[in-house]
């Protein structure tokens, strides 16, 4: 019986902690790890493959493969195309300058918002000082709105029109000479007499057309300083009208910001110092029908990977709380509800896979409880078998006296003394609480009870001894 249970001791003590640890390894890989997907390929825009956009684009490609989502670029003129080709699902995706009208374009949902994009207004440098103070220096120049079919081309139209300028038209011999031309055509150009007088272009920076306007051609960055007055127009009557109607240019989509010094150059500083400017946020859209899992893991790439570094400053995730420009994709709501701070339930993947922590996790509980009551258990047998160790001395010295000095009555007073405060230290511990274990107490009271009743035998026969009587050493048998 001992045997066994020595045994069973030695089983929990080495075996349990091992199983314990290992369940509750398996219960945190669970909920770390996420099963490998299928890989999903979709086809996405971002504008000409010749701007800083495209190449954004290629960094969320990578950032997006690592997730399982493998992205095939096309080329389109701008954003007004990539819209309407996501409307039509002739892309998947596109990244797109936001502020655009959501006109005939129901099929169009949001998936993220990103930076904002400054427009760039880019003059030569014989006209820069006029410009800079009066955009109606423009008046009878060449000018470079954008291609049609780009968000670039929108805005700098209602820019123009803000500003009192419109494009010279038939006979009238008032207004700004539009000169539309493609990037790949002004990248190419190395006559700046063949350019346009002024540039405009919407980009993330730094823009690679401005920074090759400013360095082959002397090109100057213009400062608009305006943009919180143009977003205050979208509050007119003309035009909500006009948004309600037509693709117009949503204007209170249009944020005041800054492009920042050295930005295009050092010496000379191009800019010399921040210069203001006003621009659309940079939007990932998608066609309603995508795999809202597929959109889910591209946010994921865009705000947990590398790609939200790339940009200044960084990505941050909350802005996924501002109110949408289009209507929210289903995985973009997923994404939303995933980041809430909630309890564990909300993050979860799914019923199964909660389910399998908690029973991974309960049992390695279990078993480590199991093996720390163990541990406690030993913890306090072992303070018992001290006590009881403590009488078997007391027996020890008793049966010495017995067979050296047979009527030593001092010495086997003392003793049972010894053993009556041993007993009460032992009870008063076990009603506090320090000592457990009712089998334990029950035992030791048993041994103590053998050793009182044998030292009363023995200072009985002391005091017979004392009378003159003799008696033959008790056998340790006699005790059992």
């Amino acid at each position: 019986m001992f045997a066994q249970a020595r045994l069973r001791g030695l089983v929990w003590r080495w075996l349990a902690p091992v199983v314990g640890a290992a369940a509750l390894a398996l219960a945190v890989y669970l909920y770390f790890h996420t099963p490998a997907g299928k890989t999903v390929r979709l086809t996405m825009t971002a504008g000409s493959l010749l701007s800083t956009r495209a190449e954004l684009a290629e960094v969320l490609r990578d950032a997006a493969a690592a997730r399982g989502v493998l992205l095939d670029l096309r080329e389109a003129v701008g954003s007004e195309q990539a819209l309407d080709w996501v409307e039509t699902r002739q892309v998947d995706l596109a990244l797109v300058q936001g502020g655009l009208s959501l006109h005939d374009r129901a099929n169009v949902r949001e998936a993220a918002a990103l930076q904002v994009e400054p427009l760039h207004l880019l003059v030569k440098k014989e006209l820069f000082e006029a410009v800079s103070k009066h955009l109606t220096a423009l008046e009878g120049k060449t000018v470079n709105p954008g291609e049609v079919g780009s968000g670039t081309h929108t805005l700098t139209v209602k820019i123009l029109e803000f500003a009192g300028l419109h494009p010279r038209a038939g006979d009238v011999d008032r207004g700004y000479i539009p000169m539309p031309m493609g990037r790949q055509q002004m990248l190419a150009e190395d006559n700046a007499a063949r350019l346009p007088d002024a540039v405009f272009v919407v980009s993330s920076l730094p823009a690679r057309l401005a920074q090759d306007l400013v360095t082959r051609h002397g090109y100057r960055l213009v400062p608009l300083p305006f943009g919180e007055a143009f977003a205050l127009g979208s509050l007119t009557d003309q035009e909500r009208q006009a948004r309600a109607h037509d693709q117009s240019l949503d204007k209170g989509r249009t944020f005041a910001t800054t492009i920042p010094a050295f930005t295009y150059g050092v010496e000379p500083p191009v800019p010399p110092e921040p210069l203001p400017s006003l621009g659309n946020r940079l939007l990932l859209v998608a066609h309603k029908d995508v795999s809202s899992q597929a959109v889910h893991e591209l946010i994921e790439a865009i705000y947990s990977s590398e790609f939200a570094k790339v940009i200044r400053p960084p990505l941050d995730p909350r802005l996924m709380e501002m109110p949408p420009e289009f209507p929210w994709h289903a995985g973009a709501l997923v994404y939303q509800e995933r980041n809430k701070p909630l309890v564990s339930g909300a993050v979860m993947d799914s019923t199964h896979k909660a389910l399998a922590i908690a029973a991974a996790g309960l049992s390695g509980l279990f078993v480590v409880w199991q093996w720390l009551k163990l541990r406690a258990e030993s913890g306090v047998g072992a303070e018992f078998k001290r006590y009881i160790q403590r009488v078997t001395r007391i027996e020890e010295q008793a049966l010495l006296v017995e067979r050296g000095r047979p009527g030593d009555l001092d010495g086997l007073l003392a003793l049972e003394g010894e053993l009556t405060r041993l007993k009460a230290e032992a009870l008063d511990r076990f009603v506090e609480g320090e000592l457990k274990g009712k089998e334990l107490m029950a035992a030791f009271l048993a041994h103590v009870a053998d050793a009182r009743d044998y030292l009363t035998r023995l200072i009985a026969l002391g005091h017979d001894s004392h009378l003159g009587a003799r008696h033959e050493p008790l056998r340790t048998c006699d005790r059992e």
